[in-house]
């Protein structure tokens, strides 16, 4: 029999523990990439007190399972059942109370509709309003769950146009308009809320009606929130029922890792959090990830990220693809800041026989959306169509200094473009770029896998390979929040790494096949960035 290895927190990990079994209030926990951060939260439990009610919240079902397990694994080492202690999603959180309130009411069998916006959207928007608005209006109603609106914040209009700037939201189609669309989003929130009440209810509902409903519920001592730099007014919400009148909330994140405010999360969270809970700050600050190495470029960004001491030198080096690619493995990833790069890349390795797979369902599908928003005959029609588009779309956001909504137009045009590019000729057909689109993204695992460095959050590989390194941090961003936010991803790119990060050096541009007048002619002026400290490699 192989011995339990014996766990020794770090002098961070002790102070922590120790705050947790002699102090009161609640805290922020800051946890660098690769810090540990579920492992302490379950290694903290045994310095509660017995019996106390613990509620573990995390952000996704895999990293509930990880906790559940963590847990089991500890009472199996110390012989001491947690019989009080609960790891779950917020969502299953939500859910239970929502159940509750629905089957009181007569409803059973509840399970979420993940197309009920797009379905409410079919039966009552007309086929014209439908292709124009529907996809946005929906994207627009669920940011707007997020911040509450109509359950914690008044649903006025200027809620929602601040919702489209803040989340550089744009409309594909030049007949639409950001009026028409607020009108619409804010009565198919109205519908949305009337089919949750009869028991049709999406991911966001399991949250936004708990709220909007004012339901109660499962009160605890102690609360953890896992990733607390990601979470939204909602969220933040739903941590304050779930506490008992003085109880203690432990919001376990790091505000370096603060990459989602596309996706409707507070920019300043960990701040709110500790505002709102008066709560103190206490580091973890020591990454067991990283090698030694990759923890001395991630410092450059990050002035307290550390290295456990016996972590390995590490290597960070330049090398061109065709070198990388005899060192990157089938369990090994590349990654980038935009999609198109990626695309062109995957075409490349694929050539030279490299089974690989790009992360991220619903990146295709925006980029079909698209397609089908041109209402193209023909490939040939859709490249003329693109290029009108990319050219219109760029020009009105750099002229109203939406920076980031012109670069996004760019990226999405571009990987298109390339697709087309790369069909066999016997397959140059809308259909048939569509089903290569829909056969190209996914989300699994086993081949070398390619991502954009925000679908790379929550992953590590031994080796990682950044592509187009010099695209972070954008060039669009001119905002000091936006520019923190490419500060923060290239921080989170590069700490993916255990072993081995490789900074991919092309020295010939690959040809791309939209002219790039368009968006050479922007003018955006580059953002600073951090230069890695590279190895020089020989021939």
């Amino acid at each position: 029999m192989t011995a339990t290895p014996v766990f020794t927190p770090s002098k961070y990990q002790q102070a922590a523990f120790d705050w947790l079994r002699d102090g009161r209030g609640s805290a922020v926990v800051k946890a660098v990439a690769g810090s540990g951060k579920t492992t302490w939260s379950v290694r903290a439990l045994p310095y509660l007190p017995a019996g106390a009610s613990v509620a573990m919240l995390a952000f996704n079902t895999d990293a509930a399972k990880t906790l559940r397990t963590k847990i089991e694994e500890l009472e199996k080492e110390t012989g001491r059942k947690f019989p009080n202690v609960s790891a779950k999603t917020f969502h299953s959180l939500g859910f239970g109370a929502v159940r509750k309130y629905l089957e009181s009411r007569g409803y059973r069998d509840l399970k979420p509709d993940t197309h009920k916006l797009a379905d409410l959207c079919r039966e009552w928007l007309g086929d014209e309003d439908n292709d124009l608005y529907g996809a946005f209006i929906c994207r627009l109603v669920g940011l707007a769950r997020g911040e509450g609106i109509g359950a914690i914040a008044p649903d006025l209009p200027e809620a929602w146009y601040e919702l489209i700037r803040f989340h550089d939201l744009f409309l594909d189609a030049e007949d639409a308009t950001e009026e028409r669309a607020v009108e619409l989003a804010r009565e198919l929130l109205r519908r949305s809320d009337e089919a949750a009440r009869r028991g049709v209810i999406d991911f966001d509902d399991m949250l936004y009606c708990v709220l909007r409903w004012r339901l109660r519920l499962w009160q605890n001592d102690v609360v953890f929130c896992d990733e607390a730099q990601d979470t939204n007014p909602v969220r933040r919400a739903l941590l304050k029922l779930a506490l008992k009148p003085g109880g203690r909330l432990v919001a376990v994140g790091d505000p370096c890792q603060s990459i989602y405010l596309f996706t409707g999360a507070s920019h300043d969270a960990i701040e709110r959090i500790r505002a709102d809970f008066n709560a103190r700050e206490l580091p973890l600050t020591i990454s067991y990830r990283c090698c030694r190495a990759v923890g001395a470029l991630a410092k450059t960004l990050v002035p307290y990220f550390e290295v456990h001491d016996k972590a390995p030198e590490g290597e960070v080096e330049r090398l061109p693809l065709v070198d990388a690619v005899k060192v990157l493995g089938p369990h090994d990833a590349i990654l980038c800041r935009n999609t198109a790069p990626l695309i062109l890349t995957a075409y490349q390795l694929i050539a030279q026989g490299v089974g690989c797979t790009v992360l991220g369902r619903e990146i295709g599908a925006g980029l079909v959306n698209l397609i089908k928003q041109q209402k193209a005959k023909g490939v040939d029609n859709l490249l003329k169509k693109l290029v009108a588009y990319r050219d219109r779309e760029v020009a009105k956001w750099t002229a109203k200094g939406e920076d980031a909504k012109a670069e996004a137009v760019a990226d999405r045009v571009e990987c298109i473009a390339v697709i087309i590019d790369r069909q066999p000729e016997t397959e140059r057909t809308v259909p048939a770029v569509v089903a290569r689109i829909e056969g190209m993204f996914s989300d699994t695992n086993g081949v070398l896998t390619l991502c954009t460095a925000h679908k790379a959050k929550g992953r590590e590989w031994e080796r990682v390979a950044i592509l187009r390194p010099e695209l972070m941090p954008s060039r669009w961003a001119r905002t000091e929040q936006a520019q923190t936010q490419e500060r923060n991803l290239q921080y989170v790119a590069w700490t993916r790494a255990m072993r081995h990060l490789i900074f991919l050096d092309e020295s010939v541009e690959p040809k791309k096949p939209l002219d790039e007048t368009a968006t050479d002619a922007v003018g955006a002026k580059p953002a600073e960035s951090v230069e890695p400290q590279r190895k020089e490699t020989t021939p």
